[in-house]
């Protein structure tokens, strides 16, 4: 996707000429937060999302490609959707963002080669359950809240869906399976099959494709030779903490490296000469509290983001302020010294007692993105939500080389036969 925008003065208040004029009123104006996709994979920002009234939902999609396809500036736009809309053309700011790679456009990076293996756990985390005792159930549950349009799980304390924006206001927490233990125990299936798309493993960790990219290389790394639920547990023994942290950096950016030696990917990612050393500065990596997978995740996106992520982020849906913490906050904080029971105290005090030691999380989370060429891009006619899920089978390096046109797993190579030790 790709997103512009344009701030309207008040000279263009008139219809364009060219423009067939539909007296409102045709659309009517709902909610003032929520984005609008108009029929041709463009989103627009407007004074609120656009709803067809009568059946006149081909209207709106013939006026976009008849500015699109007249070359007409689109900010001119803005007057027709306001008048469809209220009958009151105002000036304004108008956001549209534009879907669909065209094929071939983006180069992919596979996975390295790997053959395939059965699971560990031949059935569900309920079958692992029955083997290892209900201490097990703490390792296997999340307490989340799952997107109803998407169905990516979330954080239990956002209020709308980081991977497609629905909101989650009425959305009740719930606590499915945690699949990242599905992915270290070797468990062979929840709802669906817990294999991975793999670029690391060790005996220690894996680093495998985020689902969920923001970005066209987004990895994340999870421990396997021990259970930490989040971040917190790391202040509990903070010279082991920084110790497994600093490993799971090294994962993460050997992992990148796989996708800088791809010559092709490398030239259409990177504008100019850039060395790798100048490059890593702009990763963005760093931990979520509360975690959508309650097992220790450390997060790597190189640039450029994904557009319609970009253009969440730029509303503020991600990498949001007391939530998303740094690796370098983290490395930061952990060489202050231990905190006491961390692991049962609330986020808010933990950056408390770090603000007290001299550590400012507001200052370096203010420290701690790019977006694809719109030639890159076409524009149809198309359901938002598919748009989302094809743009993202379309961009993703999860899961390639696909296998009939969908994304490839595997289980990973180590997976621990007992119930891991708690990080202490």
């Amino acid at each position: 996707m790709y997103r512009f925008t344009r701030r309207i003065p008040p000279e263009y208040y008139l219809m364009p000429k060219n423009i067939p004029y539909f007296p409102p009123p045709i659309f009517h104006a709902l909610h003032h937060t929520h984005p609008l996709f108009i029929g041709s994979r463009a989103l627009g920002l407007l004074p609120g999302p656009l709803k067809t009234v009568g059946g006149e939902s081909s209207i709106l999609p013939r006026v976009v490609r008849s500015f699109v396809r007249s070359g007409s500036p689109l900010y001119l736009l803005l007057g027709v959707m306001e008048s469809l809309t209220t009958g009151k053309p105002t000036c304004g700011t108008i956001t549209f963002i534009l879907s669909g790679p065209k094929k071939g456009a983006f180069p992919f990076v596979d996975q390295p080669k790997e053959e395939p293996r059965d699971p560990e756990v031949k059935g569900t985390p309920e079958d692992f359950v029955a083997k290892h005792g209900k201490e097990a159930l703490v390792q296997l549950k999340n307490k989340v809240k799952k997107c109803p349009s998407c169905g990516k799980v979330n954080a239990f304390t956002l209020n709308s869906c980081n991977s497609c924006g629905t909101s989650l206001s009425e959305v009740k927490i719930s606590y499915p399976n945690n699949v990242f233990a599905g992915f270290v125990y070797g468990i062979q299936k929840g709802p669906f099959p817990f294999t991975i798309s793999i670029r690391l493993q060790t005996k220690s960790l894996l680093v495998f494709d985020d689902l969920m990219a923001l970005t066209p290389c987004h990895v994340n790394c999870i421990p396997t030779d021990c259970y930490v639920p989040d971040i917190r547990v790391l202040f509990e023994n903070p010279e082991r903490g920084l110790k497994l942290v600093n490993a799971m950096d090294e994962a993460n950016w050997s992992v990148v490296s796989q996708f800088l030696d791809n010559k092709e990917w490398r030239e259409k990612i990177i504008r100019g000469k850039v060395d790798e050393k100048e490059f890593r500065k702009h990763i963005i990596t760093g931990f979520n509290y509360p975690p959508s997978q309650y097992w220790l995740h450390l997060q790597c996106m190189a640039p450029p983001m994904l557009p319609f992520h970009n253009h969440m982020y730029n509303q503020g849906r991600h990498f949001t302020f007391g939530r998303f913490f740094p690796l370098q906050y983290v490395k930061m904080g952990l060489k202050l010294g231990k905190i006491t029971s961390a692991g049962e105290m609330k986020i808010e005090e933990i950056i408390k007692i770090l603000g007290n030691r001299g550590l400012d999380y507001n200052t370096v989370w203010r420290e701690g993105k790019s977006v694809a060429d719109v030639e890159d891009l076409k524009i149809l006619e198309v359901n938002p939500v598919d748009a989302l899920k094809e743009d993202k089978m379309d961009l993703q390096n999860y899961g390639r080389p696909y296998i009939g046109g969908r994304p490839k797993g595997n289980y990973y190579k180590y997976p621990a036969t007992k119930l891991l030790p708690k990080f202490l």
